[in-house]
């Protein structure tokens, strides 16, 4: 029998049975602004299956981490995909908000050179970023 009347409400009841290890691995994709958030419980386990049962996947993401670069593609994609390899990683926002800088498309780090707005958050930075993106 389901104790739960949501999905959501589910979700959540595991999100808060995690612990921190678990529960910052999860962090990107359980944040209000994230790209996909977690709309069912299968989706959450999934992701920490994956997590839990590859032992190659933090070594693969700190490559792929590295590597990536947002070239030609739209502002979102990348970004689903920043978000998606440091999911796996515990990195904090300023450094995100560092990286992201060297990894977007030569037009929005420009932008972001003559730009004289401090971002605060790696939220606010993202959200500035597609508007450009989106101006283009």
């Amino acid at each position: 029998m389901n104790h739960y009347s949501t999905e959501k409400i589910h979700i959540v009841y595991v999100i808060f049975r995690l612990e921190d290890n678990a529960d910052q691995q999860i962090y990107a994709k359980r944040r209000v602004d994230a790209f996909s958030l977690y709309q069912l419980l299968s989706e959450l386990l999934k992701h920490l299956k994956e997590i839990y049962e590859d032992q190659n996947l933090i070594q693969k993401c700190c490559r792929e981490y590295v590597t990536l670069k947002q070239l030609n593609k739209l502002f979102s994609f990348f970004y689903s995909k920043f978000t998606r390899i440091f999911s796996f990683l515990n990195y904090d926002d300023i450094i995100l908000m560092n990286d992201i800088q060297n990894k977007i498309n030569n037009h929005l780090q420009n932008v972001l050179s003559v730009c004289l707005i401090k971002f605060s958050s790696l939220d606010k930075l993202k959200i500035f970023l597609q508007d450009v993106n989106n101006k283009q």
